[in-house]
């Protein structure tokens, strides 16, 4: 476990520039929302955003957005954001080398991930609390609930993660409580979490090898807090896109596996997405079929599956055609 002196978590050794853009016509009740995101995936972000603002204009919402660079597009679009529907948009630019030594599991994924480990603490004295949300989820309900949640002690709200990865992962990670969770959303208690050091308990696992984890962010969290936790009912983090949940009743829904609404539409989730992409100043998405390249061949694997599952057939045989196809394109580097 690596040790770090208490000055390398300095605000300054994280945050290289701050610029906060909008304000309030009001005065409703303030709340505090946080996301980290790269650029790629800012316009994703887009979408989760304005589903925040349009389930809860009741509220004066302030974002809190972690990045490792952005465009000059992606930031006047947020700052669109701002100035249209009347919140307050702060985006932080982050130094990522104080994240250098904890891994990458999966290549194509970001180490700004980790930026869901200090955000605590950069917030400590500006925020009680906040709600995290991943980019790929969308608002699809009232957050006061969650808001005004009473965390009984501890730290963080959180929800169990899918009961088919729960136990494998627990058991991966030695967790003696046994419970797995997805970090995904999160309400956290900024002065605890200080209070509590999670920041340098999360940093401890910094170059620990790589095949100790099976994920990125999440497993360190669940190291650090190891069941010790608040949880949530399933309505606050449907995974998956929503595909086997009811729609009543649902908070948030999260896209955590292959299936994602920017590349194409299966449900009534998916379309929910689109439409608040098409509010967001981010351009809008119009194709509704995967897109016939080698690369997407997956995409026509989860059109096809979907298919089968609602009983159509023809869906079925469409989609693992073209799966089929891409694939071996894929695979010769066509």
């Amino acid at each position: 476990m690596r040790d770090f002196e208490a000055s390398f978590f300095k605000t300054e050794n994280f945050i290289l520039s701050t610029k906060k853009y909008g304000s309030f016509t009001n005065d409703n009740v303030e709340i505090h929302i946080c996301y980290n995101v790269n650029d790629a995936f800012i316009p994703v972000m887009g979408a989760s955003l304005i589903s925040v603002i349009e389930n809860n204009k009741d509220l004066n919402i302030v974002f809190h957005i972690f990045t490792d660079g952005y465009s000059k597009e992606n930031e006047q679009h947020i700052k669109k954001v701002a100035e249209q529907f009347h919140c307050i948009c702060n985006l932080y630019k982050l130094n990522m080398k104080p994240f250098q030594g904890y891994h990458i599991k999966v290549e194509r994924f970001s180490r700004i991930t980790y930026a869901r480990t200090i955000m605590a603490k950069l917030l400590y004295g500006i925020a009680k609390r906040f709600i995290y949300i991943d980019a790929d989820a969308i608002c699809i309900a009232s957050l006061k609930e969650l808001w005004n949640l009473d965390l009984q002690g501890h730290i963080i709200a959180v929800t169990p993660d899918h009961p088919n990865s729960n136990k494998y992962r627990a058991e991966y990670l030695k967790l003696k409580s046994g419970k797995y969770f997805n970090d995904g959303i999160m309400l956290v208690d900024v002065n605890a979490w200080e209070k509590y050091d999670i920041t340098p308990k999360c940093f401890a696992y910094q170059d620990e090898p790589r095949k100790r984890f099976l994920g990125q962010d999440q497993d360190i969290m669940n190291l650090v807090f190891d069941g010790n936790v608040y949880f949530l009912p399933h309505k606050y983090n449907i995974t998956a896109g929503g595909d086997d949940y009811d729609t009543d009743g649902g908070v948030f829904i999260h896209w955590t596996g292959r299936r994602k609404p920017w590349k194409f539409v299966l449900t009534e989730f998916d379309r929910k997405w689109r439409l608040y992409n098409e509010l967001s100043p981010w351009p809008t998405l119009t194709n509704i079929y995967p897109i016939k390249q080698p690369k997407n061949y997956h995409d026509f694997k989860e059109w096809g599956k979907y298919k089968r599952s609602k009983g159509d057939m023809q869906g079925y045989i469409w989609g693992y055609f073209w799966y089929a196809v891409l694939k071996i394109a894929a695979k010769l580097h066509l």
